[in-house]
């Protein structure tokens, strides 16, 4: 299979393509959150490198999120634009899954962000309960704690990797919000 697979959710872009069975991905440090003026461009010089083109792409895959709320919509939008010129499976992962993936059986992913952390539990590989966001989180098994300077592709495509042999592919690609935006919130007060 040959898949596209893209990251927005974080200060940083992660744009990884697997074609002929090996990967190649490339985590942008420079990005600073201007994720909708560098992507397309760095999705081009990717396939370029790859020796692909958008015909030969089989899978899409994304962050879904927890993350930036815009880079969650610019990373999704931009799937969704490619799925519209050429149709391909999805596959959804997200934040919480690339850093649970191989970290054990009781695990508790933190995400912080400047109002607390978002946290999900895992239990042998499958998320518990819903994800959701705490000033202070409870304490629950090993606490692995999202960094915005962590290159995590490798993650990120050993998931996909899993997920395509799996085939858990996604109907659409949702974004998962588990908080309202800023703005949202400060309508309601």
């Amino acid at each position: 299979m040959n898949i596209l697979a893209i990251d927005t959710t974080g200060r940083h872009l992660t744009v990884a393509v697997r074609f002929g069975g090996k990967w190649l991905a490339e985590f942008n440090r420079d990005c600073r959150l201007n994720h909708s003026v560098v992507l397309n461009g760095q999705i081009d010089e990717m396939m370029k490198k790859a020796g692909m083109t958008f015909d030969d792409v089989d899978v899409y895959a994304c962050n879904v999120g927890v993350g930036s709320f815009t880079g969650i919509r610019v990373g999704i939008a931009s799937i969704k634009g490619f799925c519209l010129a050429r149709p391909k499976k999805l596959v959804a992962v997200n934040t919480f899954e690339i850093l649970a993936y191989n970290e054990g059986n009781d695990v508790s992913v933190l995400v912080p962000d400047n109002r607390g952390v978002y946290f999900q539990r895992f239990k042998d590989g499958a998320a518990v309960g819903e994800a959701a966001h705490f000033v202070t989180p409870p304490p629950h098994g090993k606490e692995i704690v999202y960094d915005d300077e962590t290159d995590y592709s490798n993650k990120f495509i050993s998931l996909i990797d899993e997920k395509v042999a799996r085939g858990l592919y996604a109907n659409a690609l949702v974004p998962l919000y588990i908080r309202k935006s800023q703005a949202e919130e400060n309508k309601c007060r």
